[in-house]
């Protein structure tokens, strides 16, 4: 059962990544090509509330509590799954932080650009 917590924390986790990111690039794309659902103001709050909490984070030096809740289950189990093995290569990178910082500092910057380029529509 503990497994199977984790592998759904950080496969919601993973979620939230390709979330953050896969808009950063559909935001404009879907503007072009007037998808509704791009143009919607509570996806593009949210987009942006999240990035806004992930730079914060950043900023601050403070550890993303979902990263801190699958680092306390995983000092809980021995074992690692398939899942939570892979999706954790994807999610976590061995990189000083000061890199996510600015990378997170300069998507934030491109969201709130895209809001004005690419409003959401009433």
């Amino acid at each position: 059962m503990l497994l199977l917590t984790i592998d759904f924390i950080i496969f919601f986790h993973f979620v939230i990544v390709i979330f953050i990111t896969s808009l950063l690039f559909l935001i404009p794309l879907g503007y072009k090509l007037n998808w509704k659902l791009l143009h919607n103001k509570t996806v593009r709050k949210t987009h942006l509330g999240l990035m806004s909490f992930v730079t914060f984070e950043a900023i601050i030096g403070m550890t993303c509590p979902l990263t801190m809740v699958e680092n306390y289950l995983s000092g809980m189990s021995q074992n690692e799954t398939f899942i939570s093995y892979w999706l954790g290569k994807v999610i976590y990178w061995n990189f000083p932080s000061i890199f996510f910082t600015i990378i997170y500092c300069l998507c934030l910057t491109w969201i709130i650009l895209m809001w004005r380029i690419f409003p959401p529509k009433k």
